[in-house]
């Protein structure tokens, strides 16, 4: 076991929702959900995630984010036809365009797409099994 998933998986039994790390990371899609914005208009902004639990992720984006702010996220998991709709997440910290985000609210099809995948990740069975979800 090398020493980064060593550290991952010691970390992992401290904490009430696993965590995995992305092998491949992908894409997903911000919008801030705090209604007083500049002229009503909807702000957007394009991320890239990098590992995932079901209560949280880290992703990286040049939107102008900060803690405390509420944005709902569309994850495009791979393999799979629909994405998960994390419908309100907390930006809880940042570092270097990087930020983690706590899930307020998913439905529980986002929430069975997120475990089905995360599962996958952390059998090590991510090719084969992924088409099947």
């Amino acid at each position: 076991m090398s020493s980064s998933a060593l550290r991952t998986s010691m970390l992992n039994t401290f904490r009430r929702h696993p965590r995995v790390r992305i092998p491949t990371p992908f894409a997903c899609e911000l919008a801030w959900r705090d209604e007083q914005r500049w002229f009503g208009k909807s702000v957007h902004g394009a991320g890239v995630v990098y590992d995932l639990s079901l209560r949280g992720m880290r992703v990286s984006t040049e939107a102008p984010i900060k803690p405390g702010d509420h944005v709902s996220v569309l994850i495009r998991l791979p393999r799979q036809v629909a994405p998960a709709e994390i419908t309100v997440a907390t930006v809880r910290w940042t570092k270097d365009q990087t930020y983690g985000l706590a899930f307020q609210r998913l439905s529980p099809a986002s929430q069975g797409r997120l475990r089905k995948y995360m599962t996958v990740l952390s059998k090590g069975f991510e090719k084969p099994l992924l088409s099947a979800l």
